[in-house]
């Protein structure tokens, strides 16, 4: 039986269009000290996902449109805004839509925060850029680590 589902050109957009609202993240990476290798927590937190859409057939490559919604508004409302966080939120939920989204996955989406350089912002007060890293990392491996436990643990 042949799949009416085609690619999902529409999803993959609205990511492409959260990824550039977020393009300031790159520049934050490189050149913030409490900032350094937040790149290496994004790759972390996007385990689940990867893994996630590898695993997949061409058929049930749907993004959750709620929150492909809620990308457009964040991102918009960040933009106009120029609060950076909101955009980074987009990205977040963009990425995020395309995990089938239930209580259960809720800790790995939060734990997206681990990348934002709004973490390494409310860490800088009182930690050293290695710790802040150190914790950058942590929060990530727990969120993926939630991802797995509980799809794996619970029914």
């Amino acid at each position: 039986m042949k799949s009416t589902r085609t690619f999902p050109l529409v999803e993959v957009a609205v990511v492409f269009f959260a990824a550039f609202l977020s393009r300031d993240l790159i520049n934050a990476w490189q050149h913030s000290p409490h900032d350094r290798l937040g790149g290496l927590a994004l790759l972390v937190w996007l385990a689940p996902l990867v893994l996630r859409l590898a695993n997949i057939s061409r058929t049930e490559t749907a993004a959750n449109s709620y929150f492909m919604g809620a990308t457009i508004v964040c991102g918009l409302l960040g933009d106009l805004a120029e609060v950076h966080f909101l955009n980074q939120v987009a990205l977040a939920l963009a990425l995020g839509a395309w995990v089938n989204f239930s209580w259960r996955t809720l800790p790995w989406l939060l734990s997206a925060v681990a990348w934002m350089p709004v973490y390494g912002w409310w860490l800088a007060a009182g930690f050293s850029d290695g710790t802040i890293l150190t914790f950058r990392l942590a929060l990530a491996m727990a969120g993926v680590i939630s991802f797995w436990w509980m799809k794996n643990k619970l029914p």
